[in-house]
């Protein structure tokens, strides 16, 4: 029986059921089998080897996506206790002065809470808030679209069970919350100290991050000198200290909580987060099955399902899925439009005409502008500071950024009352700027949940915003994925034609051919990664990309130089019949002479037609024909990649 087929609740009429973990006995069995197949992982990579094959971790896992599956399912025999709880039940609004005056929440928390000028609390935080705290026997899984106040449904709980245990282990780590990035954890850490400054009653439940990029042994000095009760941390860090502080910080843990689940996933963070799990419970001073876990995730796939089964220690676990099944995942009080242009090219400035026509009607406007690589940002921001001439202050962020800077970066802009966040999808997720009123997007996401996450960036804690992305007729087929795997339509649709003053000054901006080459190049790399998972047409989409290098300098004619056969290689276009109409091959990166592609595909089926290629009586193009293949424009490409035992198609980091 599979341990994920516990988890399948959707399709389920209710919004909360608790069910008894007694499918789940054998976990305990596996965690050391767990342990050491973790110990020989490729954590630095984000990759894990598993049996005969390899998982890819990181950016390439998006190569090997599946097809998105959230609708999940529940049978009653995979349960010996099955409990509904009506939908209306925990429909029902619950308010601060409703939890402290059924003795839910503390005075102290509750007068912290209402200075920070909570107008009531968010749909998601009514539905989770009180189940955590009604009972402390039970762990959690929370499904919560983005930007609706999850981070404060589980602090609240938190800071709740702090109060109620503060005479034990007063000076010890009780809660350790993991992030899939270092700035959700910080930013989950902003939100803890907010709750300390409106009630300085709290203050005593010291809190520490712990993440990458930063210094370990200051971290190591501010855990002895604060003695936290709660740590937020990101996995590999957690992993680093724990390995060597593990007995004497946390011995006493009472909760774990990982945010954002389905992403620290994506990133490879599976058998680190198993490992972490298996170590807190090892080391716990009351038992192994001591620690509660809350998990929250956007998702709950598959994955997620799988995860959730082996770190849960409870005998009950709690399903509150916050999500109507029928709604679409994007927040439905985003005005979402599009912008299509017959080219990539005027897509950017269709994307630049815009904020200039906004900076002008609002004078205190500020959005977050999302591009699909690191390059591309760099250079868009580059142009948008020449073009803006400092109206409208221009942040460049995205993950190349050494954390200290980073960190700047997000609290400039929070403070900014106007400007532009240009970043790739490092910001997607887990951001929380105030008064963000619009998000942008030239092209695609990475991967098709990131469209949500993006948009999510505005409309939060309740109010409203809008989404625009200004995308070429070649892209168009994500949109129709888009509405078919996420329930999504955008329905509002421009058109833009760019003037030839608009394209002439743009060129007149473009300093930099080496910047303008590179971000190009990037782009290349990125849409050929994304064709499988849109559907793009290749012959179509990457020529189209590749002459963005030229429209851009107002010289259609200009093709991007390539000096070397290695740069061919990376960009995985060295046996390519592309390479020619795409770019400009200079030294040796000039190859023999190719036919056009038909002429070579034809050419490749009639030399395997040849008599020379006969086999038992038939010949080998008829066994090819009858096979089906021959009318299979892909065939080979997959068995070339393989052979060189490398992915060609990431030649550029897109976060």
């Amino acid at each position: 029986m599979s341990l994920s087929s516990v988890l399948n609740v959707a399709r389920l009429p209710l919004s909360r059921f608790s069910v008894s973990r007694n499918t789940l006995s054998l976990v305990s069995a596996v965690r050391h089998y767990q342990n050491d197949r973790s110990r020989g992982s490729s954590r630095g990579r984000g990759g894990y080897k598993s049996f005969d094959r390899y998982s890819n971790g990181g950016r390439n896992r998006r190569l090997f996506k599946e097809e998105d599956s959230d609708d999940l399912k529940i049978d009653d025999k995979h349960f010996s206790k099955l409990i509904h709880y009506p939908k209306e039940e925990n429909a029902e609004e619950i308010t601060l002065d409703q939890l402290q005056e059924e003795g839910l929440l503390d005075k102290t928390l509750h007068k912290s809470i209402s200075r920070m000028n909570f107008t009531g609390l968010t749909s998601v935080q009514q539905k989770t808030i009180k189940p955590i705290v009604q009972s402390e026997e039970q762990d959690v899984i929370a499904r919560a679209k983005t930007g609706t106040g999850k981070t404060f449904a589980f602090l609240i709980p938190i800071f709740q069970h702090l109060i109620n245990t503060r005479r034990d282990s007063q000076y010890m780590v009780k809660c350790v919350i993991v992030a899939p990035t270092r700035d959700l954890a910080l930013q989950i850490e902003t939100e803890v100290h907010k709750i300390h400054e409106h009630n300085y009653a709290l203050k005593k439940f010291g809190c520490v991050s712990l993440v990458g990029g930063t210094n370990f042994g200051s971290a190591m000095r501010k855990m002895s000198s604060v003695r936290p009760n709660i740590v937020i941390a990101t996995p590999g860090r957690l992993m680093a200290v724990l390995d060597q502080y593990a007995d004497r910080y946390f011995k006493f843990v009472d909760f774990k909580i990982l945010d954002e689940a389905d992403r620290l996933l994506e990133i490879g963070f599976k058998e680190d987060l198993e490992s972490i799990s298996d170590t807190l419970n090892e080391i716990n001073d009351k038992s192994p099955d001591h620690i509660r876990t809350l998990l929250f995730s956007a998702t709950l796939d598959d994955k997620v399902q799988k995860l959730a089964s082996k770190i849960m220690n409870k005998d009950e676990c709690v399903f509150l899925d916050t999500v109507d099944k029928n709604e679409p995942e994007a927040h439905e009080k985003i005005e979402q439009s599009m912008v299509i242009s017959e080219r990539m090219a005027h897509s950017i400035y269709a994307a630049v005409d815009h904020i200039k026509q906004k900076m002008v009607s609002e004078p205190n406007y500020k959005a977050i502008l999302f591009t699909p690589t690191v390059k591309f940002t760099r250079f868009l921001s580059a142009i948008l500071r020449r073009e803006l001439r400092s109206k409208l202050p221009v942040l460049e962020f995205h993950g190349q950024i050494d954390q200290r800077r980073r960190t700047n970066l997000v609290n400039q802009f929070k403070r900014d009352k106007s400007g532009l966040l240009v970043c790739t999808d490092v910001g997607a997720r887990g951001m929380d700027f105030p008064n963000v009123t619009e998000v942008l997007q030239i092209g695609v996401p990475s991967e098709l949940a990131n469209y949500i996450h993006r948009i999510g960036r505005t409309a939060r804690g309740g109010q409203e915003g809008s989404s625009k992305i200004f995308l070429c007729e070649e892209e168009m087929p994500f949109v129709d994925t888009l509405l078919r795997r996420k329930k999504v339509e955008i329905k509002i649709k421009e058109e833009y034609v760019p003037t030839e003053e608009t394209v002439a000054a743009f060129s007149e901006e473009v300093r930099d051919d080496e910047l303008l080459t590179e971000a190009i190049t990037s782009l290349i790399s990125f849409y050929r990664s994304a064709l499988k998972e849109y559907g793009f047409h290749e012959r179509r989409l990457l020529p189209e990309v590749a002459s963005t290098f030229g429209l851009l300098l107002n010289d259609e004619q200009r093709k991007i130089p390539i000096h070397s056969r290695n740069v061919l290689e990376r960009l995985g276009f060295s046996r390519s019949p592309l390479a020619s109409e795409m770019f400009e091959l200079q030294g040796d990166a000039i190859a023999q002479p190719r036919n056009s592609y038909n002429d070579q595909r034809r050419n490749q089926f009639n030399r395997r037609g040849s008599s020379s290629y006969q086999r038992g009586g038939k010949s080998f193009s008829s066994d090819f024909n009858d096979r089906g293949r021959q009318n299979n424009n892909n065939y080979g490409k997959k068995f070339y990649e393989r052979k060189q035992g490398r992915n060609p198609q990431f030649a550029d980091a897109t976060e």
